[in-house]
């Protein structure tokens, strides 16, 4: 790599920000996995230590392959493995953003324009972002820094709009049906996430400090989302739980002087950071390939993972929450689990014992 293609723990982290924040924002709950509002808060303290042990997995092996990535370790095992690990990762990241575009455009036509058909738009949205993935990791995190800055600030002012409107009688009792439904929560949202089989695959592009990034990473993500899932509870209550998108819901509840649609002004922002998530998944599949196959090129794979990203947008566009929760959710389960779990650490082991054996 490049003294340009490196980018900082900084820049990494506010990518990986946004990358959460955009699942929040168009964040569905869960027919399989629901729970009640103030059980949701509590789900936050499981949903750390799950994240933080996904963290240190993650460091761990990063640091036992000497600072690989994931493809890279097993390519060192041998080539096909190399390939096959490839081929597994970038199919991973394809389907996620393919998913992730069918959740934002169920967002926009449910909650923002009704009844509309929006595939122009989420042509655009696909295009723009291949176009910034072509751009090569700096530009977007560079742009992710900024949109970063101005989401926290417009969170803010959010909570602190709707703030008078919070009643600590909304936070209903808390664990009526025990811990174990607060922890299957928890991993379900922890699952439907991407971050850190992205970190393994984008870690040697990044300078400094690995371990330090995705600690404060995991423990800011924490403390965000107690605080928008105990101000959600006690501002919307009961009529939060019925809504498809309630973050969305406390948007527009959210007023301020002139500003009485605040909603219409967020959404701007969000679609930013859906572009901003789509052109890192691209940038991120594109690398997958260039680790795993020498002589792939990036402007064709990441033209093919865009077409990817569209083929599964248009599987899924129709039927994405059933889809995603009835009929894919195990496979969710076992494809996150393989990705972050599975073969970052059969890898290291392999690896490892392959290592010793040529010492001996």
């Amino acid at each position: 790599m490049t003294k340009k293609e490196k980018i900082g723990t900084y820049q990494m982290f506010c990518v990986m920000l946004l990358c959460r924040m955009t699942a929040l924002f168009t964040f569905m709950l869960p027919t399989t996995a629901f729970l009640q509002s103030g059980d949701r808060i509590l789900s936050v303290i499981p949903l750390f230590f799950i994240e933080l042990f996904y963290a240190f997995l993650t460091v761990f092996t990063l640091k036992s392959n000497g600072g690989q990535s994931v493809i890279t370790a097993a390519k060192e095992i041998s080539g096909l493995s190399g390939r096959l690990t490839a081929v597994y990762y970038i199919l991973f990241f394809i389907w996620f953003a393919g998913i992730s575009v069918s959740r934002f455009e169920l967002f926009i036509s449910t909650a923002v324009f009704p009844n509309s058909e929006l595939y122009l738009m989420t042509v655009i949205l696909i295009a723009a972002s291949l176009y910034a993935a072509l751009k090569g990791p700096e530009a977007t995190s560079r742009g992710a820094v900024i949109i970063t800055a101005v989401l926290l600030a417009s969170i803010l002012f959010i909570i602190l709009t709707v703030a008078g409107e919070f009643r600590f009688y909304n936070l209903k009792p808390l664990l009526l049906n025990g811990v174990m439904p607060v922890a299957g929560f928890a991993f379900y949202v922890s699952s439907r996430t991407v971050e850190f089989a992205a970190l393994q695959i984008n870690a040697p592009l990044i300078e400094g400090n690995i371990r330090k990034m995705a600690v404060i990473w995991t423990l800011s993500v924490s403390i965000i989302s107690a605080v928008i899932f105990l101000v959600l509870a006690g501002v919307t209550g009961e009529y939060g739980d019925d809504q498809i998108f309630p973050l969305y819901t406390l948007t527009v509840i959210a007023r301020f002087g002139i500003f009485e649609r605040l909603d219409d002004i967020l959404t701007g922002l969000w679609v930013l950071c859906s572009f901003i998530q789509l052109a890192f998944l691209i940038l991120t599949a594109s690398l997958c390939a260039s680790q795993g196959f020498n002589k792939a090129k990036k402007l064709p794979v990441c033209i093919l993972s865009s077409l990817g990203v569209f083929i599964v947008y248009l599987f899924t566009s129709k039927t994405v929450t059933q889809y995603s929760e009835m009929i894919s959710s195990r496979l969710q389960d076992l494809a996150y689990i393989t990705a972050v779990l599975l073969i970052p650490l059969s890898v290291t082991e392999i690896l490892r014992l392959k290592r010793r054996k040529r010492k001996l």
